[in-house]
């Protein structure tokens, strides 16, 4: 099978150096179960950052050609007004669509298009599948679904994305329950968790002894959804007076201010950290030399994170909140409603208590044989067979030929 990519978003000049290496990895994956990939991604630089000569020397809206040996890569130098507007997104979708033909031309049709978010590569593969009949399948990621923060418009947005989608994959069981009535069918929904590549992710030679010293660790973009200001709160109660007890907080976000702030007020300095963003190769390290991993999300789609910290032996706290529920078992951590600071507490004491019962072995041979990334191209090689063996759908602005 020839499959084509369309991520959301990508590595590219300026952003973060993690920015999309899940997407890169997954079509690496995709290419070792036998398929031939190629992956066509439009850049998103914000017009903020536009200059004349940045413009003409750098990127001019031209197409540059990338072949790693594995899969190639088209990639279309952009600038985008704002891609969390509605014109943001169309105009977006639509230079993919215009990257895509380009493709076809130099590489040929390929017989099934993968999008990541319908909004807005979901929508712009329905756009090519309209334009040049490439069946295509969304897999989804968006936490606002979950967390209940979808708009009209971006309701109307992800129903003409699924509209025409042989199948919508969904990272987690609660995103496919909450995707519902998006869908033409709820059988139109299938979940493949992300994944993990263990062999970045794997234990150091950490060697605890709790009484002397311990820390907990937990990564992610530092803003009100991920709960840091709770953590660090359950921190104070449960440790503030075992100095030996330290809490590691990894990323960078607009909540790192108040934070740092928070923690001077609760005389914490000496015990929690925040590290701003780190490299992909630096959270591995600081993982594997950590104890245990803990995040209070309130709203989560799968969490990597989870599988990135377990992936190195170490048990997990989380949060009921659409992915921990699917990685987190009861002899691997412990899960909590979102929100709930003082059970937070009381479970972060209880996992030091009782740190001595976890089995490392057996916390990180879990996460390997249901999330790594060896497995995921086998598992998407799979649904695209079943794709392209199922009938079109059809919704009802397709029958009266809206577009």
């Amino acid at each position: 099978m020839h499959i084509l990519i369309l991520p959301m978003y990508y590595p590219e000049p300026g952003a973060p150096a993690h920015r999309g290496y899940m997407f890169h990895e997954q079509a690496m994956q995709i290419a070792r179960a036998g398929c031939r990939v190629g992956l066509v991604y439009t850049e998103q630089r914000l017009r903020k950052d536009f200059t004349w000569k940045r413009f003409c020397h750098e990127s001019h809206f031209q197409i540059t050609r990338e072949d790693n040996g594995t899969f190639v890569t088209l990639r279309l130098h952009a600038w985008n007004p704002k891609l969390s507007t509605r014109i943001g997104g169309l105009i977006w979708a639509n230079l993919t669509l215009l990257a895509v033909r380009n493709y076809i031309r130099h590489y040929g049709k390929p017989d099934l298009i993968h999008a990541h978010f319908g909004t807005w590569a979901g929508y712009a593969a329905r756009l090519a599948c309209r334009r040049y009949g490439i069946p295509y399948v969304v897999t989804e990621h968006a936490s606002s679904i979950n967390h209940g923060h979808v708009t009209p418009t971006q309701a109307a947005t992800l129903r003409t994305a699924y509209s025409q989608a042989r199948k919508v994959i969904c990272v987690g069981s609660l995103l496919r329950k909450n995707l519902t009535p998006y869908l033409v069918r709820p059988d139109q929904a299938t979940v493949i968790p992300n994944f993990v590549d263990i062999s970045t992710f794997r234990p150091g030679d950490r060697h605890t002894d709790k009484e002397r010293s311990f820390t907990f660790v937990s990564v992610g973009n530092l803003n009100p959804r991920k709960g840091f200001a709770e953590l660090i709160e359950a921190f104070r109660r449960s440790f503030g007076q075992m100095p030996h007890v330290s809490l590691v907080i990894a990323g960078d976000g607009e909540e790192q201010p108040h934070l740092q702030a928070l923690i001077q007020q609760l005389h914490l300095e000496r015990q929690v950290t925040l590290t701003g963003r780190l490299p992909r190769e630096e959270v591995a390290r600081l993982l594997a030399r950590c104890d245990a991993f803990v995040l209070a999300s309130h709203a989560e789609t799968f969490g990597i994170v989870f599988i990135e910290a377990m992936a190195t032996g170490m048990p997990a706290i989380g949060t009921v909140c659409g992915g921990p529920e699917d990685i987190i078992t009861p002899e691997s951590g412990y899960l909590i409603p979102p929100g709930d600071v003082g059970l937070l507490a009381e479970k972060m004491k209880l996992l030091y208590d009782r740190y001595e019962t976890f089995d490392q072995a057996a916390i990180r041979r879990s996460i390997a044989e249901r999330f790594d990334f060896g497995l995921a191209g086998q598992k998407l090689k799979a649904v695209y067979e079943a794709a392209l063996q199922t009938a079109p759908q059809t919704s009802a602005s397709d029958k009266s030929g809206q577009a």
